[in-house]
């Protein structure tokens, strides 16, 4: 499986989106791959860590890749400037001079630094591997909440089915559970979904999924 390759038309419905629901990576490298010695410059070998390590991290971090070109603007001496005429509107939103560059997103916004040149497998994996450790709990979170949006509406579609008066109490009580777990995650609790969580709380306690005194929301955020 190749990486998908993404241009200024697609970036948003492509990369934005996906970073939605999961860490996004965007390699933005040069169209040119040889360097002045007819020999694979830094961006054609990023391309290959990046394409090796997009089946490694399948389901966990979503990989694109950017064509640049870049041309030196020296109008002003004391300030040069690398433009892209590629891709300008991508290249420009994240200050992009150099090829290769990694850019990091979340939820459509950067969650590191920028990472500039050449890396090689190991050491790209490893900065991988930190920032997932970095963003577990919001990449949990994220997950909790599709989950519950799931949740929320094959419960609602079973609730308006009415295929039988037990199937309606079920989905009826799935439903208002799952209601108020989003309230809560929202900040947005009422009484009832905080004695609801209590309930939950003292059940999975009892069953020691909860360590004593530990709450759902405790791990979940």
């Amino acid at each position: 499986m190749s990486v998908e390759m993404v241009s200024d038309s697609t970036f948003q419905k492509s990369v934005i989106d996906a970073s939605q629901e999961k860490l996004v990576v965007v390699e933005f490298s040069t169209k040119e791959k040889l360097n002045k010695r007819g020999e694979p410059n830094a961006s054609a070998k990023m391309d290959s860590v990046i394409d090796g390590l997009d089946a490694q991290y399948a389901g966990e971090i979503e990989f694109f890749r950017v064509e640049v070109n870049l041309v030196w603007d020296y109008s002003d001496p004391q300030k040069p400037m690398a433009k892209d005429d590629l891709n300008p509107a991508a290249s420009s939103a994240y200050e992009i001079n150099h090829g290769p560059t990694l850019v990091f997103l979340l939820e459509g916004e950067r969650v590191q630094e920028n990472l500039l040149g050449f890396y090689d497998e190991a050491s790209t994996r490893l900065k991988l591997d930190e920032l997932l450790k970095d963003l577990n709990s919001r990449l949990l979170k994220i997950k909790l909440f599709r989950f519950i949006e799931e949740q929320i509406n094959l419960a609602a579609q079973r609730v308006i089915t009415k295929k039988s008066a037990q199937l309606d109490d079920i989905a009826y009580g799935k439903f208002g559970v799952f209601l108020g777990l989003r309230r809560t995650l929202q900040n947005d609790a009422t009484a009832q979904d905080i004695g609801m969580l209590d309930a939950m709380n003292d059940s999975l306690q009892c069953l020691g999924v909860l360590g004593k005194g530990e709450t759902i929301l405790e791990r979940i955020k």
